[in-house]
């Protein structure tokens, strides 16, 4: 029993240990976008659909093209004779090689059916990019996420350093007589706080490189490290030109789609339209004989043309032509629509991104006071002119601007991503 317990053990502990001694994959945030979008099963799902409609243009191409079939047939009588006035005649055997061709020489309905399949690929196509637009997005979310939870996690990490200190610092001036127990308490509650918030923080750490894992379609627990910093995406005046630039609706995916969509539903009305036009086809067919009767007047060569009128369908194709017009006319709406929607959203997010913008340099001024704010009653408090409660005050203030700095850089980033993401500007 022991050691079946000890072998079971190990089988979930070995994989841990060689998984922890894996090295870490560094990668940056193009690598991130790249990588997600080659190894996305989703993405990768949509991409095979533009292959699937090219077929299907080409078999719309071959309703048009010659079709030639051929034909081999045999025929026994089993010995039959005719009897003709008491002259007696047998029934010979046949056999017939044909080959038939048959051409499509004029169909309304085919020439914009094929137009329509090749437009159908153009919306996959268009699709596949909305699809992949969406990902981009959320890699980048993502990424940014990452970034400022780890800079929390490393401020709360130097914060309870400091504090530590501080804590020993006040157990000595409390041993050598010049504080009172209630500063060593506030200073040891103020340090346990600071413990729980770092461990919390740990924990969404984890959670959002997970995220990021099941983004890139990683294997959870694999090893990963950012390789571009926080700072990288800051220190530029990429918000400045975002607010400034003029939203051109023809390159946003969603508005290519809708106006194919509109393109689209012109040609399936325009198909319907053509139902009533007649259809004209050529054969030709050839016939050879290898065993035939001894009178054969049938011709090896024929050919023809025909000609498919359609008379009256019961009211059937004048319903699918109405259909189609309200059809098309409710993308017309849906369009329009989508136009103002748009134009609305990019009002929203350039609002948007004009208060990140000021709540981020806000907040960055803020953090610069709340350090000196706490240097200044650090110094104070080993001089002992401040009580521990009014460093433990300052500290949280102090941890207070952080969290909302980093609050704001979120924001920030994020505003970003969304307003490059309607005028289709995120790199990939």
């Amino acid at each position: 029993m022991k050691k079946g317990m000890t072998l079971f053990l190990l089988m979930l502990i070995v994989p841990w240990m060689l998984h922890a001694q894996e090295a870490p994959q560094t990668i940056s945030l193009q690598q991130a976008v790249e990588f997600a979008i080659k190894h996305n099963k989703e993405l990768q799902a949509s991409q095979m659909n533009i292959e699937l409609y090219r077929q299907k243009v080409r078999e719309s191409v071959s309703a048009g093209l010659p079709q030639i079939n051929g034909t081999m047939t045999y025929t026994t009588n089993f010995g039959y004779k005719m009897d003709f006035g008491g002259q007696t005649i047998k029934m010979k055997d046949q056999s017939n090689v044909g080959v038939g061709l048959q051409q499509l020489l004029f169909s309304g309905e085919w020439i914009l059916g094929m137009q329509t399949s090749k437009i159908a690929v153009r919306m996959t196509e268009q699709e596949v990019e909305s699809s992949e637009l969406d990902i981009v997005e959320n890699i980048y979310n993502s990424y940014y996420t990452v970034l400022v939870t780890e800079r929390m996690l490393e401020i709360l990490r130097q914060n309870l350093e400091n504090m530590n200190e501080i804590y020993k610092h006040t157990e000595n001036m409390y041993n050598a007589g010049t504080v009172e127990i209630t500063d060593v308490d506030q200073i040891r509650i103020n340090v346990g706080q600071l413990k729980n918030s770092m461990l919390s923080m740990e924990r969404t750490v984890a959670v959002n490189y997970n995220l990021l894992r099941l983004q890139l379609g990683l294997e959870a627990g694999a090893p990963v490290k950012l390789s571009d910093g926080l700072e990288v995406f800051l220190d530029n005046d990429k918000s400045s030109r975002l607010y400034l630039e003029k939203f051109d609706i023809n390159n946003n995916v969603s508005y290519q789609l809708m106006n194919t969509q509109t393109e689209l539903n012109k040609k399936l009305l325009g198909i319907e339209k053509w139902s009533y036009a007649p259809t004209i086809s050529g054969s030709y067919n050839f016939n050879y004989k290898i065993l035939k009767p001894a009178l054969d007047m049938s011709p090896k060569h024929t050919a023809g043309l025909t000609m498919n009128i359609p008379v009256f369908s019961g009211m059937k194709r004048d319903s699918k032509v109405k259909q189609a017009k309200i059809t098309l006319e409710q993308t017309y709406l849906q369009k329009s629509l989508l136009e103002d929607q748009l134009n609305v959203q990019d009002e929203q997010l350039k609002f948007n991104l004009k208060n990140a913008m000021e709540n981020y340099s806000l907040q960055k001024e803020n953090i610069d006071v709340a350090t000196r704010v706490l240097d200044n009653y650090r110094r104070k408090y080993e001089l002992g002119a401040v009580s521990s409660l009014d460093l433990t005050q300052a500290n949280n203030n102090y941890l207070q601007a952080e969290t909302n700095y980093t609050e704001a850089v979120l924001t920030l980033l994020q505003a970003q991503v969304s307003l490059e993401k309607l005028y289709n500007q995120l790199p990939r």
